[in-house]
């Protein structure tokens, strides 16, 4: 049997070997391969107002199947890390793309979540949410064959939620059984208490969905910025009701008795922690919701 040297092999190799690529790339990309599937996505933009504190590590957007999620591996989805501007000295919005890959199915809220530097992602630490336009409550999406793509997403994401030296924790009791109905119930923080819709959003300095449902108690420990709150309360929301139907079931109250109806403000101090924040939430006085003073003063 003739043998053939290496270098002569080598050369025949080299001869044959573009030819032959070219013939292979060219049956290949000729081939009819029909239409590829849309991969089902979700883009839009962030836009991001203030000044994001030195301690933040990174920002994301995220659909979450639950909220809040019962695991973050399996009810959240998370996009690349949001290149954001990190300058001190910028007075306009920053805007930033997103583009998340996500399998089709319902995703009950999207927003803009940030993890600081050393600690894990935490569903409390939201700085904007997916809604309709002036309105506050999550906007689902669904994607499926028909709907492969959510475009045009639009997000306002304030870093002053971000700003957080202090520490509020308390347990909170459910008195009543849990509606069947409920959505979503938020631990809130407000600046002055809220009269009306427009000033739940102008207030509102601190939230924390971390409150699991259907639990006969919640003990809480919320990240908060240092500062006074006169009104601190949790809010209940039920399946398929609009923003006004927004009640608030318990809130933190003088302790002349227990169904004081005037709230009682906490001082958060820099880099403290306020202790047994406790109070009681009633789901019997929904439809309407708890009785809270708007214009009572301070505690007696």
């Amino acid at each position: 049997m003739k043998t053939i040297g290496f270098k002569k092999l080598h050369r025949r190799l080299k001869k044959i070997s573009l030819p032959a690529i070219s013939l292979a790339c060219f049956l290949s990309c000729s081939y009819d391969h029909g239409v590829d599937p849309v991969r089902t996505r979700i883009s839009g933009e962030v836009v991001f107002t203030g000044v994001p504190p030195k301690y933040v590590r990174e920002a994301v957007f995220i659909a979450a199947k639950k909220l809040p999620p019962d695991n973050f591996l399996t009810d959240i989805v998370f996009s690349d890390p949001l290149v954001f501007d990190t300058s001190s000295t910028r007075t306009t919005p920053d805007t930033v793309k997103f583009n998340l890959i996500a399998d089709a199915g319902k995703y009950t809220a999207a927003g803009v979540l940030w993890r600081r530097s050393g600690e894990p992602w935490d569903i409390a630490n939201i700085l904007g949410i997916y809604t309709e336009p002036e309105q506050i409550i999550p906007k689902e999406i669904e994607l499926n064959a028909e709907h492969p793509v959510e475009e045009g997403v639009s997000i306002p994401a304030n870093w002053a939620l971000a700003n957080r030296d202090s520490y509020i924790e308390g347990t909170i009791t459910f008195a009543d059984e849990w509606p069947a109905n409920t959505e979503i119930v938020a631990l809130t923080y407000f600046s002055q208490i809220p009269r009306n819709v427009f000033e739940y959003i102008i207030y509102l300095k601190g939230l924390d969905i971390n409150v699991k449902k259907f639990a006969p108690s919640h003990r809480y420990r919320s990240a908060v910025n240092s500062g006074e709150y006169k009104f601190i309360a949790l809010f209940w929301y039920a399946k398929g009701a609009s923003l006004n139907d927004i009640r608030a079931v318990g809130f933190y109250h003088c302790p002349s008795d227990s169904e004081s109806s005037i709230p009682r403000k906490v001082l958060a101090p820099r880099d403290g922690e306020v202790k047994n924040i406790d109070f009681t939430v009633r789901f019997s006085t929904l439809p309407n919701g708890v009785n809270f003073c708007k214009n009572c003063g301070d505690c007696k």
